[in-house]
């Protein structure tokens, strides 16, 4: 027969160990989770005051007359005058650095035909720099009017009274042969480029040698000299070459320029003079 007192003797000490296993929460934790929701109350606070104080003196800054523009540089030009793109750029005196749209500006400048890139800096705290690239004109192409060409093979302006002409002319490329064939035009405006920038350095026979070039469906380029306009036929490739041969002899044949017909450049490692 079970003893009944030494079950409940068991019973207890089992109760016993159970109680000592369950942990009840005590008033010394909902203290530590006060003082850290406090302290992290007062951490977030803090930040946004120092938030605020970097705020309200980025502003204080930013508006204040020590950051006015009272200095406007120009670099990189050579045709237009400082005050002519200064009145492009629009920026007067007196105004906030900061208020400045830089890119919008640089836009603006590079709409005038002769430049052909613009960068706008800051100097601060009172200085605006604007550095520009001109464009450098190679010669003259006749469409239905007159327009320079660029070092690239670019049109960018038509001629009005008053500009140069002092350049090459080139003919043989109308306005909807460009326009129908604009990457084979294009290429060809590019190829007599970089020939008169070839000749450019020359001492011989170089760009002052030459009044016009003819773009020829069938001949290629044509070459007319100057003086005479006798043609120089070099076709459509290898003219550095073809350049390289006809100074060997071009003090000679300068001589004979007003009595020739034409000078063939295209027959391999051969002047042909006629």
């Amino acid at each position: 027969m079970r003893d009944l007192k030494k079950v409940a003797a068991t019973q207890k000490t089992k109760v016993k160990r159970l109680n000592r296993n369950v942990r009840y929460p005590s008033s010394r934790n909902w203290k530590q989770l006060i003082s850290r929701c406090t302290r992290g109350a007062m951490l977030i606070a803090c930040a946004g005051l120092v938030i605020v104080g970097v705020v309200l003196l980025i502003d204080l800054v930013v508006n204040s007359e020590h950051f006015q523009v009272q200095s406007i540089t120009v670099q990189g030009n050579y045709r237009l005058s400082d005050q002519d793109v200064i009145d492009l750029s629009d920026i007067r005196q007196g105004v906030r650095t900061f208020d400045l749209d830089l890119e919008s500006i640089g836009e603006k400048i590079a709409e005038n035909d002769w430049i052909r890139s613009a960068r706008i800096m800051r100097k601060l705290p009172q200085g605006i720099i604007v550095d520009i690239t001109e464009r450098e004109v190679c010669y003259i192409i006749k469409l239905e009017y007159l327009y320079y060409v660029d070092r690239d093979g670019e049109i960018f302006k038509v001629l009005r009274d008053g500009d140069d002409l002092d350049y090459p002319l080139v003919t043989g490329l109308d306005r909807q042969q460009l326009l129908d064939h604009i990457d084979v035009s294009q290429q060809r405006l590019r190829q007599i480029a970089a020939m008169l920038s070839d000749l450019q350095s020359r001492e011989l026979f170089n760009v002052a040698s030459v009044a016009q070039i003819d773009i020829n469906p069938q001949e290629g380029f044509v070459l007319y000299s100057d003086p005479f306009g006798v043609p120089i036929y070099v076709g459509n490739q290898h003219f550095s070459e073809k350049i390289d041969l006809l100074e060997h002899i071009y003090v000679d044949i300068e001589k004979r320029l007003p009595v020739l017909q034409y000078i063939d450049l295209n027959v391999p490692d051969k002047v042909i003079v006629k």
